[in-house]
C-alpha cells in the first residue's frame, strides 16, 4: 500500500484515510464534512491550484470541496497497481 497526501493522491482511484494529520479544529471540520479515519474516497480530476474534490464512497455521500492546505493533512494509502 502506498501511503501518500490527498493533494497528491492518483485521481479516480479508491483511497483509503488513514490518518488526519491536524489540530482539534481542522478534525473537528472533516468530521462535520463526513471524512473519518479508515473511510474510503474517490478523489476527482482537477486542476493543480484549488480545493480538492472527493467523494466519500464508505458514506455513499455527494462531492466534497476540501481545500488544498487542509487536504495536505489528509494522509491516504491505495494499492499500487503493479507493472506487467
Amino acid at each position: 500500500m502506498v501511503t501518500i497526501d490527498l493533494v497528491d493522491a492518483p485521481a479516480n482511484t479508491e483511497l483509503e484515510v488513514l490518518e488526519i494529520n491536524a489540530g482539534k479544529t481542522a478534525k473537528k471540520r472533516l468530521i462535520s464534512m463526513g471524512i473519518h479515519t479508515g473511510d474510503k474516497l474517490i478523489k476527482y480530476e482537477g486542476a493543480s491550484w484549488g480545493p480538492v474534490l472527493v467523494k466519500n464512497i464508505t458514506l455513499n455521500s455527494t462531492k466534497i470541496a476540501i481545500g488544498r492546505g487542509l487536504a495536505l493533512r489528509i494522509w491516504v494509502g491505495y494499492a499500487a497497481k503493479e507493472n506487467s
